[in-house]
């Protein structure tokens, strides 16, 4: 059984931000993630170390993989599959700004990444397919503990160990072996939109007021059947009177007035 750190160590490299490219973040974070699982494995045992020529185990993101560079042990490589937005909300809005029109957009990616492990034996590649979707499952917190990867490592599959094809760069004869562990991942993103020369609102004033006045009742009638009623100028029978707002006694009405202010320069 291996043992893992708690926290997963990071890249030698310097990382672009998530705003840049959140996809290359998930490849760079999974990658990491295998180098420092196969790190902590005991020699003999696919142990992983950064230099190439005494690594037990290569593990890259490059395909295919170079059969020079690999020689003959086996090889980790990690593919990043189809990416696509959820729909997850009306417009994917999350907040509107009146005063400067700008729009937050927030929404969530679904992807999967492909990871390729490639042997000469087939049970070899199959054995280190199963670490690795294993180990993804039992410690994805990790992977989601400092970044905003909203889900990763739950419904990972395996597929049939099968001939690597042009995965290894090189195999004219077919000896290597390929079975591919399929990651699902769940990505949040977001964005602002800001339009170009737009008047900024500086100030929205607003008054309600209430004054009382009278109001002159209204009768209301309702007009006899037949056209005779209307000949002999017959007036219909009273039905009642509509009255109007009031307060003690006193009929009101409702004023509303409202202004607004805009900045005199254009964004």
């Amino acid at each position: 059984m291996s043992t893992t750190s708690g926290t997963i160590k990071p890249s030698a490299a310097p990382l672009v931000t998530w705003e840049e490219q959140p996809l290359l973040q998930i490849r760079k974070l999974v990658l990491t993630f295998l180098q420092g699982l196969f790190e902590q494995q005991t020699p003999g045992c696919f142990q992983w170390v950064e230099n190439l020529e005494e690594t037990e185990i290569v593990i890259t993101d490059e395909a295919p993989i170079k059969l020079e560079v690999v020689g003959v042990r086996p090889a980790i490589s990690t593919v990043r599959g189809t990416v696509q937005w959820g729909q997850t909300s009306l417009d994917e809005k999350q907040s509107y700004n009146m005063a400067t029109e700008q729009r937050t957009h927030t929404d969530l990616l679904r992807g999967s990444l492909s990871i390729n492990c490639c042997s000469r034996v087939d049970l070899e590649s199959e054995y280190i397919a199963w670490i690795v979707a294993n180990h993804m499952w039992l410690l994805r917190r990790l992977l989601m503990k400092f970044t905003p990867v909203h889900e990763i490592g739950r419904g990972n599959a395996i597929g049939s160990p099968s001939p690597a094809g042009a995965i290894v760069s090189g195999d004219s004869e077919g000896e290597w072996i390929n079975t591919v562990v399929t990651i699902p991942f769940f990505l949040q993103v977001g964005g602002k939109v800001r339009p170009l020369n737009v008047q900024l609102l500086k100030r929205i004033e607003a008054k309600l007021g209430v004054r009382g006045f009278c109001t002159s009742r209204t009768e209301t009638r309702i007009p006899l059947q037949g056209t005779a009623a209307f000949q002999g100028k017959q007036k219909p029978p009273l039905q009642g009177q509509i009255k109007g707002p009031s307060i003690g006694g006193k009929c009101l009405d409702v004023a509303f007035e409202q202004s607004l202010n805009t900045a005199d320069q254009e964004s």
